[in-house]
Parts: structure tokens; sequence; C-alpha cells
């Protein structure tokens, strides 16, 4: 089904936070941090349907090892509090197949992130919805290293440039036009806008808030959420204002029929 969600989240050691932990969490492969010395292996990896590490050109083969790149990113980092790395989540089409979805991310995380200097590590999940397969919750993460990399391993600064909003709003415009583009190959007459309701002219319409895996895996087994309940409660708000708003266009209707 066609939506658009794209949301960035930084990896530091200030919130308590590891690269490796986040790297295992998506992956679902066992990882050791030498940082906090623990091993994280993830038993349940239903969810994950592709991993793979993308690296820039001329990057020492080494780092196609998802231990070793976030080894060396741990390295590179000498604060207590560093940030050290980049998420990105971002919801996925039904109407793709795997491979079609697999290639988009690529596509669109090669041409915004490794073309910067950066290195990736993605991973697509799905969530299965057992009552309509058409909804199912397919999506994909992206670990972004927070340095750029070069021959010679991490640079000595970060580009401070990578965090500016502006780039942010041009990676969800341009994550929205990947979308499209892969639709259009398709045929399929369907289309994506990272814009808000605001932004569309849908004043008073609220945005439902993104339900995190484990969120959703709980509601669906009848388990009521905070999350869940907020999104509840914003459906009702949105319906008695659309119900307002026809109340108040058949009214105007009535008066110029007069």
């Amino acid at each position: 089904m066609a939506n658009f969600h794209l949301e960035f989240k930084t990896i530091s050691r200030r919130q308590g936070r590891s690269p490796i932990s986040a790297a295992n969490c998506q992956s679902g492969e066992r990882l050791h941090d030498d940082y906090y010395g623990r091993t994280y292996y993830n038993r349940d990896k239903s969810d994950v349907l592709h991993t793979e590490v993308l690296l820039p050109l001329n990057i020492p083969p080494e780092y196609n090892n998802r231990q070793a790149l976030w080894r060396e990113v741990d390295k590179a980092e000498k604060r207590s509090d560093a940030r050290t790395a980049r998420r990105v989540i971002g919801s996925l089409p039904n109407e793709l197949s795997l491979t079609e979805n697999i290639e988009l991310v690529r596509e669109y995380v090669t041409e915004n992130f490794i073309s910067l200097g950066m290195c990736a590590d993605i991973a697509i999940h799905e969530i299965k919805n057992e009552d309509d397969p058409t909804r199912d919750n397919i999506h994909f993460h992206a670990l972004l290293t927070d340095r750029p990399i070069t021959s010679n391993g991490f640079a000595l600064k970060k580009n401070r440039d990578w965090n500016n909003r502006i780039k942010i709003k041009l990676w969800r415009e341009r994550w929205a036009e990947a979308q499209n583009r892969a639709y259009e190959r398709k045929g399929l007459n369907v289309r994506v806008t990272e814009k808000s309701y605001i932004n569309r002219g849908v004043y008073k319409r609220e945005p439902k808030r993104y339900l995190q895996p484990r969120d959703m895996i709980l509601e669906r087994s009848g388990i009521r959420t905070e999350r869940g309940d907020e999104n509840r409660e914003i459906k009702a708000r949105n319906k008695e204002h659309k119900k307002r708003m026809l109340q108040k266009k058949r009214e105007k209707k009535r008066g110029r029929e007069r």
C-alpha cells in the first residue's frame, strides 16, 4: 500500500547506545562489542528478509564484514559521548516484490549516502499481517557511518554538513522520488509524497504516529500500547473533524439553494 515514512535517528554513547548493538538488532547477526564488552545475538530473525553492507569505491574489502566495519567505527571515536552512527528507517511499498524493494533501497542509499563517503549497513524487515497480506509492514533500516571514509580509513574530522536540516529535508524528498520512480517502472498509477498534511492543505487532519515493529506485534495480538492508544485518539479526532466539515459543506450548499 502506497505510503511515505522516513525517519532519522542518531546512535551515540551519550545515550548509552552502540552501533554494534544497532547492527545486531537489524541484521540478527551475532556481533561482539569491544567498547562495551558485550556480545549481542538475536535468536529470532524471522522478520529479516535481506541484509548487506554497501561501501564507497576503493574501500578495503575487509570493511564489507559487518563486525569489522563497526569495530573500526568504534575505534575512530575517542570521546565517551561521541555520536557513532546515524540510523534511517523507512517504509517500503507492498506493491513491489522483495527483489524490487532491495534494488530500491540500494539505489536510494547509494545515490544519497554512499556517494558522500558514508558506509551503509542495510536490512529489510517484514512483519506479516495475517488478516490482510496487502498491509504487511515491510520496511528498511540503514545504519550509516558518521565519518567520511577513504582508502586510508575513517577521516579524522566529521562532515557537519550531514547534520544540516536542509540535508535531511532533501533526503526525504529524494526517498519519495525514488519510490515514485519504482512505481512508474512497474506501471503502477500510485505516488507518494514527503509533504505533511499541512503542506498539502489538509490543515486539520492529524497524522498518525508511526508504530514501531514491537508495538505493531503487540497491537495485532490484542495488547494495547501507548502509541496505539495515541493513534486511536487521533483517528477519533480526525473522524469528528471530517464529520463537522461535511456538515458545514451541506449547510453551505443548502444556503446557496435557497
